[in-house]
């Protein structure tokens, strides 16, 4: 992005930020229309029914025809260069070492474009601090080398993960195998139970993922990457991730008012989000929350959850509050 005069100058340019506006709706409508993405739209939509490995056989066919869309994303880099401004359609994906974007998405899979730098994970490696996790994203995946790197990576495999957080504690990792990649590799990752760690890579790794958003577990789970012991489990699903998030943002305003609205939402809420919400609802409201604890220490169909629920009310409203 450039800065100082020439910005200046772009915002004082209705015209130029039109072109630029343009140049970025034509690509998208360019993409959108392209045979590889009509097709893999088409096989997808006659999936029946749509199962991880029938997702991601679709997925794979379209990752293998780069050389298909290859011109495209050409065309991408070039208007980029040429317009500091251009901003593409593609959802933007990064992390401390791996930056990437999304080329397709739908409710059965997404499909992506990433490169991991070997700078980036060499100085995340070097300077590490504190302890580090081997993570089980819970979906089943497909990945496509382009450029391998020179990475070596080492495969892990856990037990797969349970209904609960707590049916995966005391449970263990352990090392699969360690072995280098090469150009063109594809590689099939069933993340429920598989991981791999990039241990060194000698350049930057090209890479087309797949991962498959039906048959996936409930949770994902991470290792600690010295003992190899359950350190924690996340929910795999995107929608409850964001109630939780907007909830806790309800609870930080000290938005009362909204106490009915997060009772709705624990009442239909997967096992792993609702003890979450019941947690936000406490510190927001305990009077409007205590009903709704009581109803979940006695009946809620998770034994989890009811035996939490039980401990927070015994611990925090007496017994009698707990046995009414």
């Amino acid at each position: 992005m450039f800065v100082g005069a020439d910005l200046a100058a772009w915002l004082a340019d209705p015209e130029r930020q039109a072109e630029a506006n343009a140049a970025a709706e034509a690509f998208a409508r360019r993409w959108a229309g392209h045979p590889a993405v009509r097709e893999l739209q088409r096989e997808l939509h006659s999936l029946e029914p749509k199962t991880a490995d029938a997702v991601l056989a679709a997925a794979r066919r379209f990752m293998a025809r780069t050389d298909a869309f290859g011109g495209l994303i050409q065309e991408f880099i070039g208007a980029a260069a040429d317009n500091p401004c251009f901003r593409p359609h593609f959802l933007l994906l990064a992390s401390d070492v791996a930056t990437g974007i999304l080329l397709y998405g739908d409710s059965s899979v997404t499909i992506s474009l990433g490169v991991t730098s070997a700078d980036a994970l060499a100085a995340k490696k070097s300077g590490a601090r504190g302890p580090s996790s081997i993570a089980f994203s819970g979906l089943r995946s497909a990945f496509h080398f382009l450029k391998s790197g020179g990475a070596v990576l080492s495969f892990w495999e856990a037990p797969k993960s349970g209904s609960s957080a707590a049916e995966n504690q005391g449970g263990h990792c352990r090392f699969i195998e360690r072995r280098r990649i090469v150009d063109g590799e594809t590689l099939l990752l069933d993340g429920r139970t598989q991981s791999f760690v990039i241990e060194h890579a000698v350049s930057d790794m090209v890479y087309a993922q797949a991962e498959a958003q039906v048959e996936k577990a409930p949770l994902a789970v991470e290792y600690d990457s010295g003992t190899l012991a359950f350190v924690g489990a996340s929910s795999t699903d995107e929608a409850s991730s964001r109630v939780q998030m907007m909830v806790s943002l309800l609870r930080l305003m000290d938005r009362r008012d909204a106490a009915p609205v997060i009772v709705q939402l624990i009442e239909r809420a997967p096992f792993y989000t609702r003890w979450y919400l019941m947690r936000e609802l406490l510190a927001l409201d305990a009077e409007a929350a205590l009903p709704v604890l009581g109803r979940m220490a006695k009946a809620d169909p998770h034994p989890e959850v009811r035996a939490t629920a039980a401990e927070t009310l015994a611990l925090f409203f007496g017994e009698g509050e707990a046995a009414a």
